[in-house]
């Protein structure tokens, strides 16, 4: 993966944004629905709806961002390190600085990237 420093901040907090809408999701539906026969709500976002299928999307996601997170630092990384990588972002900002406004905004990021990796 050829990515300058800054497409790899970028890819980082888009993948930041993705995991803790779906994390949400998942304690949302886990809250709410937990031991009853329905199906889940669906989300406006195709992204987070097919991301959603996956089982062990989280997992995948924050592995992602731990990944992206040693490139940044040229080092290998524990696993610890993932709350305080994504501490030190701030969700609204983001929202902000990738105009999301409402679900559906989600599918505009672009993670080819990502994709390809997967």
């Amino acid at each position: 993966m050829n990515l300058t420093k800054n497409e790899v901040e970028e890819l980082q907090e888009q993948i930041i944004i993705i995991y803790k809408v779906i994390h949400q999701n998942s304690t949302f539906n886990s809250f709410f629905y937990q031991d009853m026969d329905v199906s889940m709500p669906k989300s406006d976002s195709n992204l987070i709806n097919e991301l959603g299928e996956l089982e062990n999307a989280e997992e995948i996601l924050r592995k992602c961002i731990v990944e992206l997170e040693e490139i940044k630092q040229n080092e290998k990384l524990v696993d610890k390190v993932f709350y305080e990588i994504i501490a030190r972002y701030d969700l609204k900002e983001l929202y902000e600085k990738y105009s999301i406004n409402e679900p559906k905004d989600l599918d505009k990021l672009d993670i080819k990237e990502l994709l390809k990796i997967l």
